[in-house]
């Protein structure tokens, strides 16, 4: 199948670099005007404000750490001075303060020095194609980004407006990747709410010691490295939509402070005795059943009946087979973004290996898999050699679908050793080489990817 390098840009952005280091204005400058884009550089935040002043810039890529002025200051004043500009972080320092931070203030990406140069192209030419009007993949049987034609989607499809104008919290229940984010992310763009903004929550990802700054801020020198006030992520969504996502897998303690602020409605950020009001919409969503964790005492019995206002339950897609079709296409028509061509259709072999199927990674496995199909496809058509699902082995020491027979009579490491070199040789091809692109399409981490490619000689 004909390709084109995924990191060629459409049309050049005026671009304004910033940072206080010679070097990495230099290797930024030659990366980007290498690739047709109008390149202008400051050495502080600053020069960068002087800069704007008689210039208007696409994107800025700024620094985290610079003297006077760091990168997140900067940001707020290049958005009150130009708001349609977007500005990406590159920093050395990576933490997730400084991640948040920059991301709820609207930061376009955040990326870790030494910044690798695919990832950053990648989303410029992502900044590139929206400005452009990039035709994205459209489906007639899609509602703010879900796909499918089943009753119970339909049925979804339908409450959604209606749940979108009531004021109740509401609790979004279903196995992982059947599309809960995307459920809660319609609820607040059909709300009141629309315009202001949605901040989901890992709670999962919180630990105690990190949850009272990132969630409800602080006060400069509150803590030792706490140089400067920060809103917490719930004051950061005033009059938004807040996802409590994966919330069944927060601890008591967090669930202990959650419940407090939907009670009360207010905020106190650490090293401050004002309580600040917060209006926002409560959503949660689950892959846990809450009242199996309630009995078990790792669920607050009040947080839940606080949180499920109304519940929303997204059937899995094994349930919903008539919806593979549907979404099969959609997540093809989606690679249009990566090369020049890429198959139509689907032959009814390969149909029938989805639908035969039972996805337990639900959706996000099935684009995962569409993704893999179409960079292996070698024509105009999706054929089931091109479906990689459950691991077996065939005679030339490929993985195909299910054959238990031949899986039990393979020595189980050498299964494993030749699953993993197959699936990351198809997915490098797939993602021309990119690690960050192999990350996303798979759900690895870069550095996973790395290692086993290099392990597998595939790097």
């Amino acid at each position: 199948m004909s390709t084109r390098n995924p990191y060629e840009m459409p049309t050049g952005l005026n671009v304004l670099i910033v940072d206080d280091e010679p070097d990495m204005i230099t290797t930024l400058h030659d990366l980007l005007t290498g690739e047709g884009h109008r390149v202008d550089t400051a050495n502080s935040g600053l020069e960068a404000l002087s800069k704007m002043d008689q210039n208007t810039y696409e994107l800025i890529l700024t620094d985290l750490s610079m003297p006077q002025m760091d990168g997140v200051q900067l940001l707020r004043e290049a958005k009150e001075r130009q708001p349609e500009t977007e500005v990406m972080i590159v920093t050395g320092y990576g933490t997730i303060h400084n991640a948040v931070e920059a991301m709820q203030l609207g930061a376009l990406n955040y990326l870790i020095k030494p910044v690798e140069p695919q990832e950053l192209l990648v989303s410029i030419q992502r900044l590139c194609q929206r400005g452009n009007g990039h035709p994205r993949a459209e489906n007639r049987h899609s509602f703010h980004g879900l796909v499918g034609n089943s009753p119970g989607m339909r049925k979804i499809f339908t409450l959604i407006p209606k749940i979108a104008r009531m004021h109740c919290s509401v609790l979004i229940q279903g196995e992982s990747g059947v599309g809960k984010e995307l459920v809660a992310q319609a609820i607040h763009t059909c709300s009141p709410h629309r315009n202001k903004r949605f901040v989901p929550i890992d709670c999962g990802a919180l630990s105690d010691t990190l949850l009272e700054s990132e969630l409800f801020g602080h006060k400069q020198g509150s803590f030792t490295g706490s140089n400067s006030d920060r809103i917490g992520m719930i004051e950061s969504a005033q009059g938004g939509t807040l996802l409590l996502d994966e919330v069944g897998n927060s601890s008591l303690y967090l669930q202990s402070r959650l419940l407090r602020v939907i009670e009360e409605k207010k905020v106190r950020r650490l090293g401050e005795n004002t309580m600040i009001p917060v209006d926002v919409r409560i959503l949660a969503a689950t892959n846990a059943d809450l009242e199996e964790l309630i009995e078990k005492e790792k669920f607050r019995e009040d947080l839940y009946y606080r949180l499920c206002g109304f519940v929303v339950e997204i059937p899995p897609l094994r349930e919903r087979k008539e919806d593979i079709p549907l979404l099969a296409q959609f997540f093809l028509e989606l690679n249009q973004d990566y090369y020049d061509t890429i198959p139509s259709v689907f032959t009814p072999e390969a149909m029938d290996c989805l639908l035969g199927y039972s996805w337990p990674g639900n959706v996000r496995e099935l684009r995962t898999v569409i993704d893999r199909a179409v960079g292996l496809a070698q024509g105009n058509r999706i054929e089931k050699r091109d479906i990689f699902l459950t691991k077996t082995i065939d005679d030339e020491g490929l993985l195909q679908v299910n054959d238990p027979e031949n899986l039990l009579s393979t020595p189980f490491y050498t299964a494993v050793e030749t699953f993993e070199k197959q699936y990351l040789s198809s997915l490098l091809d797939l993602a021309n080489g990119n690690i960050s692109k192999a990350s996303q399409l798979s759900g690895a981490s870069r550095k996973t990817i790395r290692e086993k490619g290099k392990k597998y000689g595939l790097m």
